[in-house]
Protein backbone atom coordinates (compact mmCIF):
# COMPACT_ATOMS: atom_id res chain seq x y z
CA UNK A 1 0.00 0.00 0.00
CA UNK A 2 1.56 3.54 -0.91
CA UNK A 3 0.26 6.65 0.36
CA UNK A 4 2.01 9.49 -0.79
CA UNK A 5 5.68 9.36 0.31
CA UNK A 6 4.94 6.40 2.58
CA UNK A 7 4.61 3.09 2.30
CA UNK A 8 3.22 0.22 4.45
CA UNK A 9 4.98 -2.83 4.16
CA UNK A 10 4.90 -6.56 5.99
CA UNK A 11 8.00 -6.70 7.91
CA UNK A 12 10.45 -9.43 6.89
CA UNK A 13 13.19 -10.47 9.56
CA UNK A 14 15.98 -8.85 7.35
CA UNK A 15 14.26 -5.13 7.14
CA UNK A 16 13.84 -5.79 11.20
CA UNK A 17 17.14 -3.64 11.92
CA UNK A 18 15.65 -1.06 9.79
CA UNK A 19 13.18 -0.69 12.49
CA UNK A 20 14.97 -0.50 16.00
CA UNK A 21 16.18 3.36 15.94
CA UNK A 22 11.96 3.67 16.05
CA UNK A 23 11.67 1.00 18.37
CA UNK A 24 14.65 2.14 20.50
CA UNK A 25 13.55 5.67 20.75
CA UNK A 26 9.93 4.35 21.59
CA UNK A 27 11.49 2.35 24.34
CA UNK A 28 15.24 2.40 25.16
CA UNK A 29 14.85 -0.32 27.66
CA UNK A 30 13.94 -2.86 24.61
CA UNK A 31 17.55 -4.55 23.13
CA UNK A 32 18.45 -5.38 19.62
CA UNK A 33 18.68 -8.93 20.20
CA UNK A 34 15.06 -8.50 22.22
CA UNK A 35 13.62 -7.21 19.27
CA UNK A 36 14.65 -9.40 16.81
CA UNK A 37 13.48 -11.99 18.15
CA UNK A 38 10.29 -9.89 18.73
CA UNK A 39 10.60 -9.82 14.87
CA UNK A 40 11.30 -13.83 14.45
CA UNK A 41 8.39 -14.66 16.62
CA UNK A 42 5.70 -12.60 14.59
CA UNK A 43 6.37 -13.09 11.02
CA UNK A 44 6.31 -15.89 8.74
CA UNK A 45 2.91 -16.66 10.67
CA UNK A 46 0.79 -16.46 7.91
CA UNK A 47 -1.53 -14.01 6.22
CA UNK A 48 -3.98 -13.48 9.18
CA UNK A 49 -0.96 -11.83 11.40
CA UNK A 50 2.30 -9.96 11.18
CA UNK A 51 4.28 -6.95 11.43
CA UNK A 52 3.36 -3.63 8.87
CA UNK A 53 6.32 -0.82 8.90
CA UNK A 54 5.61 2.12 7.04
CA UNK A 55 8.54 3.81 5.71
CA UNK A 56 9.68 6.56 3.40
CA UNK A 57 11.29 6.75 0.16
CA UNK A 58 14.71 7.26 2.16
CA UNK A 59 13.66 3.78 3.43
CA UNK A 60 13.63 5.22 6.99
CA UNK A 61 10.67 3.94 9.44
CA UNK A 62 8.55 6.32 10.41
CA UNK A 63 5.82 3.70 11.85
CA UNK A 64 5.29 -0.21 12.76
CA UNK A 65 2.63 -1.73 14.34
CA UNK A 66 1.29 -5.65 15.03
CA UNK A 67 -1.81 -7.17 13.67
CA UNK A 68 -3.56 -10.16 13.78
CA UNK A 69 -7.78 -11.28 13.10
CA UNK A 70 -9.31 -12.27 16.29
CA UNK A 71 -13.61 -13.16 16.41
CA UNK A 72 -15.73 -10.22 17.61
CA UNK A 73 -18.12 -10.62 20.82
CA UNK A 74 -20.48 -11.62 17.65
CA UNK A 75 -18.01 -13.45 15.90
CA UNK A 76 -17.08 -11.75 13.42
CA UNK A 77 -13.70 -11.23 11.86
CA UNK A 78 -11.91 -7.89 13.78
CA UNK A 79 -8.29 -7.09 12.81
CA UNK A 80 -6.41 -6.17 15.92
CA UNK A 81 -3.54 -3.56 16.33
CA UNK A 82 -0.82 -4.16 18.46
CA UNK A 83 2.46 -2.43 19.55
CA UNK A 84 1.54 0.61 17.42
CA UNK A 85 4.80 2.92 17.49
CA UNK A 86 4.65 6.32 15.63
CA UNK A 87 7.14 8.79 15.19
CA UNK A 88 6.35 12.26 15.92
CA UNK A 89 7.02 14.33 13.26
CA UNK A 90 4.82 17.61 11.95
CA UNK A 91 1.91 16.70 9.87
CA UNK A 92 -0.67 13.85 9.89
CA UNK A 93 0.83 12.45 6.46
CA UNK A 94 2.38 9.40 8.67
CA UNK A 95 -1.33 8.99 10.92
CA UNK A 96 -3.03 8.60 7.78
CA UNK A 97 -0.73 6.18 5.94
CA UNK A 98 -1.54 4.24 9.48
CA UNK A 99 -5.42 4.69 8.84
CA UNK A 100 -4.89 3.65 5.32
CA UNK A 101 -2.74 0.59 5.89
CA UNK A 102 -4.96 -0.77 8.57
CA UNK A 103 -8.15 -0.08 6.64
CA UNK A 104 -6.64 -1.95 3.74
CA UNK A 105 -5.60 -5.16 5.59
CA UNK A 106 -8.81 -5.20 7.47
CA UNK A 107 -10.74 -5.47 3.83
CA UNK A 108 -8.41 -7.72 2.00
CA UNK A 109 -8.68 -9.72 5.50
CA UNK A 110 -12.89 -9.37 4.96
CA UNK A 111 -12.93 -7.54 8.85
CA UNK A 112 -15.43 -5.68 9.61
CA UNK A 113 -13.70 -4.05 12.67
CA UNK A 114 -10.41 -2.80 13.54
CA UNK A 115 -9.38 -2.57 17.17
CA UNK A 116 -6.33 -1.06 18.78
CA UNK A 117 -5.25 -2.30 21.89
CA UNK A 118 -3.85 -0.10 24.60
CA UNK A 119 -1.59 -1.77 27.20
CA UNK A 120 -1.23 -1.40 30.58
CA UNK A 121 1.66 -2.59 32.76
CA UNK A 122 1.55 -4.15 36.52
CA UNK A 123 3.91 -2.77 38.23
CA UNK A 124 5.99 -3.95 41.61
CA UNK A 125 3.76 -1.94 43.66
CA UNK A 126 0.58 -2.34 42.15
CA UNK A 127 -1.08 -5.79 43.12
CA UNK A 128 -3.07 -7.57 41.42
CA UNK A 129 -6.42 -8.39 43.54
CA UNK A 130 -8.41 -10.94 43.50
CA UNK A 131 -12.66 -10.49 43.99
CA UNK A 132 -14.70 -12.92 44.67
CA UNK A 133 -18.69 -12.46 45.49
CA UNK A 134 -19.85 -11.95 49.60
Amino acid sequence: MKHEEYQALPMTRAEAPLAYPLVYLHDASVSLDAWLDFVRRRTGSGETSGLIVIRDRANIVHALFAFRVDLDIKGQRQLCIAHLIVAQIPGSQIDQAVIASTGHIASRLACTTITIEQPFELTGSSSVKTWTAA
